[in-house]
Formats: C-alpha cells, structure tokens, sequence
C-alpha cells in the first residue's frame, strides 16, 4: 500500500506548519515543510540552501518558493526527513521527471542511531530535476506501507551566462566600476587572465566571482588599455572564449601610490 504524506499548513500554534526561519547557528535560510502521514511514519520533510552573499557580479540568486528552487548553478540543496520509526526501507530520489520514471541517483543515508536522513546534493547541469523522500515500513508478511513525497522538490538551474565590461575607474570616489569582473550565472569552470600590452600577466583567477581592482605589486596601474582572456563553460555546456581591451580611467587629481 502506497500512502503519499500531503503538506498540511496551519496556524504557528500547531506542530505542523510551513514556514521561513533563519537559522543564526548555521547562517541558512531554511524553508521547512512539514508533513504528517499516517500513523506517525513521517514526521519532518524539510529542504533549504544556504543563505548567499549578494554578489553584485552575479546574475541573480536562488529564489525558493514552496517546493521549488530556482537559480544559476551550481548550488547545494540540504535535505532532511525525520521519522518516529526507523523504516524497514528508505531513500532520496532524483529525477529528471516528476514522476520518476528517470531516475538519476538514489541515496541511503541515515544519522547513526537516529531516526533522521540527510542529503546535501549539488546541482550543477542546466536543467529540472526533482526530488523525493520514500519509505517503507513491513506490517506483516506481505503487507508493506510505503510513504512518498506528494509534491517533490523541483529545482531549476537557469541557462549560463557570461558579460564582461570594457573599463574601470580603480579610484572612482562613487565606488562604482572600481574592479574590472564579470557578470555571470551558472558557470561550472571559470579562468580569466589580464596582461599588459607587453603580456606581462598582471592578474590571474579562477573564481567568476573575484575580480581585478587595477593594481599590480600594490600599486594602480597607469591609465591606459590592457587586455583580457577569459575562457568558461557554462552547466549548460555553453563554451565561452573571450579576449578584449579594458580601458583603466582615472578620475582628475589622482596619481598613483
């Protein structure tokens, strides 16, 4: 007998409830959806990613809306189910389709002696996939009760994206335009050099979120174009190659230091 365990919202008062708490001990936004099935089988299901930094280079963040979530890649998704019984068999699935049929990976994973299972996944493919809590619990002979979400998680990694600027004022006094970086979404690998017009390499990162602040052995370098390469591909298998001239400005009576 397969029995599906429904999200049933309440008022604060009661024990099961949908809500958006932030956790001060592990700094995450978690979105808790809680489930009671029969006979007390399941008690928790719950699903969060960690609160992100606002990156001012990057293209948006993850938004979570009910049993949705929705952002550039990759990012990691917490998941956590609670139960009062220790079931006879359980899992995490993961889906391409919402009805299972694809299945890309199944986990076991159960705390030592508790009764709770934990799943950090990252996803990291352009795409849907969906996600489920099942378990089982032996009756009798012959009589098996299973429990599977209703409404599975639905996550969502968008299409990559990769602009770059074309100049930088490193002393502007507004603040704005200091750092030469990208904007970007949903990168799996990222690599961009910067050199001057003698193809000294002046800066060199990995990380699309990092940038060049127009310095070279601490000191900003005189005005003038230097050049980029960037080479990045996407989750979507989006390659990118990119080479071009950033133009260093300096606002009037400033010198170097």
């Amino acid at each position: 007998m397969r029995i599906p365990f429904k999200n049933i919202v309440a008022s604060a008062s009661l024990l099961i409830f949908v809500a958006f708490c932030f956790d001060t001990a592990s700094a995450s936004t978690r979105h808790l959806t809680r489930y009671q099935a029969a006979n007390d089988y399941i008690l928790l299901d719950t699903a969060y990613v960690d609160e992100m930094q606002h990156i001012d280079n990057q293209a948006d963040s993850v938004v979570v809306s009910g049993h949705t979530f929705k952002g550039p890649g990759p990012f990691t998704v917490h998941f956590e189910a609670e139960m009062s019984r220790k079931p006879d068999y359980f899992a995490w699935e993961i889906a391409e389709d919402s009805k299972f049929q694809i299945l890309i990976d199944r986990f076991r994973t159960l705390e030592y002696d508790s009764l709770t299972s934990r799943l950090d996944y990252e996803f990291s493919e352009q795409g849907s996939f969906y996600v489920r809590f099942t378990a089982d619990f032996y009756e009798s002979v012959g009589d098996t009760t299973t429990y599977d979400t209703e409404e599975p998680y639905e996550i969502t990694i968008s299409t990559s994206l990769l602009e770059v600027p074309n100049l930088i004022t490193p002393d502007s006094p507004s603040g704005s335009n200091q750092v030469f970086k990208v904007k970007y979404q949903s990168l799996r690998s990222f690599e961009m050099w910067v050199y001057n017009r003698w193809g000294q390499e002046l800066f060199h990162t990995t990380d699309p979120s990092e940038g060049w602040d127009g310095k070279h052995n601490g000191s900003t370098v005189p005005t003038g174009a230097y050049y980029y390469v960037i080479k990045a591909i996407g989750t979507d298998d989006q390659k990118y190659s990119k080479k071009g001239a950033i133009n260093v400005l300096k606002t009037k009576n400033s010198s170097n230091h």
